[in-house]
């Protein structure tokens, strides 16, 4: 296995060191939804609970997660960790309110924000948001990249640097073997998408194999994925934690599934053109040769040029 992804996973760690204590671990705001790369922070961040020997006592996501029910369950020594990931800022505002929520009710509770990448789009957005961390004594933010953890400055004064949460699936997924001489070209059309991917795909001849995660996913995830919500929601609505726990577990399962799906797609390929962060960290995982091109502000070439640029078969485009 390559050097430089195992370095990666001892990387992370130092993240069970912050945990008070292993056997009183809240973890909020799992991805239910079918972005693959939050699909692989949330399998990654599994792992580490796995490999950690890490209790997590209270899982949710956005549709089930109820303050009073964290209220009734905390301890003094509940740690608080809160998913990982790009979703830092005034992008997705649902889950920027999640974590404002628990630093506001929990303020002598450790939290520990996950590794993120932070995007304000409105500067007052931002101040108002770190003026609100900033009055927690005891939260812990992981940045990415760089530029993230300068950012995290005014939110609090425990700040570290550290790789997202995916790389804890090394050594547990294919790699790849054989050619095929075929190439992926991996491409966001969602919100983030930039005219880095217009400007990719002039150049590209009629037959190329375009791709985003919803071209790979199937008709199944998108029925599971809405019966899902009605789900979590009608167990939030019901206050039946047990329906919660046993749907978490259900969604664990099938997610599983689904990245072992996008593996297969990936591992048909000798090479993967990307300009999202996670075809360029899955690819690695699969140690599939990858071009790693960057996003509307930045995200992947700050995240290749800190922790990834030594491995041999990356290569960042420059543009």
């Amino acid at each position: 296995m390559n050097t430089t992804l195992i370095s990666l996973k001892q990387q992370l760690a130092p993240l069970a060191d912050l945990i008070k204590d292993k056997n009183d671990v809240f973890y909020f705001d799992y991805p239910l939804h079918l972005n693959v790369g939050d699909l692989l922070i949330y399998h990654g961040t599994e792992q580490f609970f796995k490999d950690h020997h890490i209790n997590v006592t209270l899982r949710r996501c956005e549709f089930d997660l109820d303050i009073n029910e964290v209220k009734q369950q905390i301890t003094p020594h509940t740690t608080i960790l809160l998913h990982g990931g790009g979703n830092f800022g005034d992008l997705y505002p649902q889950h920027q309110k999640i974590r404002e929520a628990m630093v506001q009710h929990f303020p002598h509770n450790r939290i520990i924000v996950l590794p993120q990448t932070l995007y304000f789009k409105d500067q007052k957005n931002l101040e108002k948001s770190a003026a609100l961390f900033s009055q927690h004594t005891d939260c812990h933010l992981l940045a990415r990249d760089e530029r993230t953890a300068e950012a995290f400055k005014p939110f609090s004064p425990n700040v570290a640097l550290s790789p997202d949460m995916a790389h804890q699936l090394s050594g547990t997924l294919p790699t790849k073997q054989g050619n095929t001489g075929k190439t992926l070209y991996f491409l966001r059309k969602d919100i983030e998408a930039s005219e880095v991917e217009k400007n990719i795909l002039a150049t590209l001849p009629a037959n190329a194999n375009v791709k985003d995660w919803e071209d790979i996913l199937i008709r199944l995830d998108s029925i599971v994925l809405a019966l899902s919500w009605r789900m979590s929601k009608f167990a939030n609505q019901r206050n039946w934690g047990w329906l919660k726990n046993l749907f978490h577990q259900f969604w664990f399962a099938y997610t599983k599934g689904i990245v072992k799906r996008v593996a297969s797609v990936f591992l048909q390929h000798d090479q993967v053109i990307t300009t999202r962060l996670h075809g360029h960290i899955f690819s690695c995982l699969l140690e599939i040769p990858n071009r790693v091109c960057d996003n509307a502000y930045g995200k992947n070439s700050g995240y290749a040029n800190l922790w990834t640029k030594n491995i041999d078969f990356v290569e960042i485009d420059k543009k």
